[in-house]
């Protein structure tokens, strides 16, 4: 047992000697105590899960800085710790619980107390986590109930920030966009092999990131890591391992909006995923957690002043014509690493009929390669704004939860807007976070449209291109949000179709030579194909079929929208 001060609230894991983890009424309840006896915490609750259960976070601040207006005036950084978005993979609550209660009550960490202010998620996956099971996770090697990884309605949130299905999404983005923290934890159980290394860190430096606040992100990695391995902690990136082959090299993943710290980047502000290793026991990975997120806030606090210069860089608002960086994708250069592992020794399975993947503990230190350096992937130019038809209302609602300073139009504007047309488009067979996503080749235009009242006007931003960009990896688009505009709703008869077909070709000898030239290029051509083809170019076809609604703005047309706008 670990030994306290008089009258300290203890957790389940300090009195089960490490093999357990307290329920969520034991972490509100910690929570609370915590608020109780300190003056310089308080409790948020920010949501209600979809099962009835309140969602909290705790805040915490030396100067009593509670309010957003302070937070943002401060000099402090606020970090935030988001815990248990999947509810099994619980070591990072724990590991939470104890620091805040360490910096309250006990005089721990002093310096990260004074130097910081703290938002801290005990459990974010509420419903996930009292879905509590010895059987959940089979590949973790404790505690030994743990929680279960999607939510009540069985939706990932680690796949859930820009769709904002989930209540527990729009109730986080609400407490992230209201309060704006400047760094992110995200804390997690890694799957996979089996290693040395306690805890695998995925901190974005990637070109979707400005460039200063990526080299700020490479230097904190490099001086956790150093912090981490001289405490014991063997640190390592976050990598996919071939585990018959580690010599083959390993990749770093960069990771798009859907993920908690891809998000981050998304904004332009630093974060950090940590990933504890799952075969590692629970106090183990408890210590890994508690040990980074102390190293990763000692750099913070002492770079302060630089964190808050950089995010307040990148809150600026884009400028036309700027180019922003949606995605990454991986250079060809590799650097030398040695991959410190365990011997590999696959053992004979009857169950599977052949060898399965086993480690033995004697140490084997691989020289092999690492791929981490990233190179722009999709990207684009920004307009000065863009402008969303009323009848998407699913999506100007989305809007407003990530954030972005919507507008209404008063009155109509008809003009030349820059939008773009689909062709090639195709569907997954199955769904997936709930989605049905399409896929599809961007073909951009340029079309006279009508922007009626109602209409939602969006100023552009990092995040809002990301949202409704079509090439952006993650775009409301991507995640389904405008599939209708695929469905074709009105069709032809061919006793109709081919009264107008005959006069089209007719009256349109330009027409007729490029049908005859389609009619080569298609021998096996229906009757209907040949009909609907001739449909598409009829003036009854659907123009909006195949379009997309958003049309982008350029800084001429939002500066004549702008006396016709109003908040509401």
């Amino acid at each position: 047992m670990i030994f306290l001060p008089p009258n300290v609230p203890t957790l389940l894991y300090e009195r089960s000697h490490f093999v357990e983890s307290g329920s969520y009424a034991e972490a509100v309840s910690f929570c609370e105590t915590l608020a109780k006896r300190s003056p310089f915490a308080k409790i948020i609750r920010f949501g209600t899960s979809p099962e009835g259960r309140p969602m909290i976070a705790l805040l915490m601040s030396a100067k009593k800085e509670f309010t957003p207006q302070a937070l943002a005036k401060s000099p402090r950084p606020l970090i935030f710790v988001n815990n248990g978005i999947h509810a099994g993979e619980i070591e990072g609550k724990d590991a939470s619980l104890m620091l805040v209660r360490g910096m309250l009550l006990e005089g721990k960490h002093k310096d990260l107390f004074q130097g910081a202010n703290w938002l801290m998620i005990p459990i974010y996956n509420v419903d996930g986590h009292e879905r509590k099971s010895k059987y959940n996770r089979i590949n973790q090697n404790g505690p030994i109930e743990m929680g279960w990884r999607s939510t009540g309605q069985n939706l990932n949130l680690n796949r859930d920030y820009m769709k904002a299905d989930a209540p527990e999404t729009r109730a986080w983005l609400g407490l992230l966009h209201r309060y704006q923290p400047d760094f992110l934890f995200d804390d997690h159980t890694t799957d996979g092999a089996d290693y040395r290394y306690s805890a695998m860190l995925s901190v974005p430096q990637s070109p979707v990131l400005p460039p200063a606040t990526a080299d700020f992100s490479k230097r904190l990695y490099d001086e956790v890591k150093l912090a981490n391995d001289a405490k014991g902690v063997l640190t390592a990136p976050y990598f996919e391992v071939d585990r018959n082959n580690i010599g083959r090299g390993l990749t770093v993943e960069d990771f798009t909006p859907r993920y908690t710290h891809g998000y981050f980047a998304a904004l332009g502000r630093p974060s950090m995923l940590i990933e504890t290793h799952m075969l590692k026991d629970y106090k183990t990975r408890v210590e890994a957690t508690y040990q980074t997120l102390v190293a990763t806030s000692t750099f913070l606090v002492k770079n302060a002043s630089r964190l808050k210069t950089l995010n307040h860089a990148a809150d600026a608002p884009v400028k036309e014509g700027d180019t922003v960086v949606f995605a990454s994708k991986p250079s060809a250069e590799k650097r030398p690493f040695t991959f410190l592992g365990w011997r590999y020794a696959p053992a004979e399975s009857p169950s599977a009929g052949s060898p399965v993947a086993a480690w033995v503990h004697d140490p084997v230190d691989t020289v092999t390669t690492v791929q981490d350096q990233y190179l722009p992937g999709a990207s684009g130019t920004a307009p000065a704004g863009y402008a969303i038809p009323a009848a998407w209302t699913d999506v100007i609602d989305r809007l407003r939860l990530h954030g972005l300073p919507v507008k209404i139009l008063k009155s109509p504007m008809t003009g030349s807007f820059s939008s773009a047309r689909f062709d090639g488009v195709r569907f997954a067979t199955r769904p997936f976070e709930g989605r049905f996503q399409p896929s599809f080749t961007v073909r951009p235009v340029t079309e006279t449209r009508v922007l009626a009242p109602g209409t939602a006007i969006v100023p552009a931003s990092r995040l809002a291109m990301q949202l409704l960009e079509p090439d952006a990896p993650d775009s409301l688009l991507k995640w389904g949000l405008f599939n209708n505009v695929f469905e074709q709703k009105e069709y032809f008869e061919d006793y109709s179709m081919a009264v107008v077909g005959d006069a089209m070709l007719a009256n349109d000898p330009k027409l007729k030579a490029e049908f005859e030239a389609w009619l080569v290029k298609s021998p096996n051509a229906s009757k209907n194909d040949r009909l609907g083809w001739l449909f598409d170019r009829s003036p009854y076809a659907d123009r909006r079929l195949n379009a997309y609604p958003v049309v982008r703005l350029i800084g001429a047309q939002l500066r004549q929208l702008e006396p016709l706008l109003s908040l509401r």
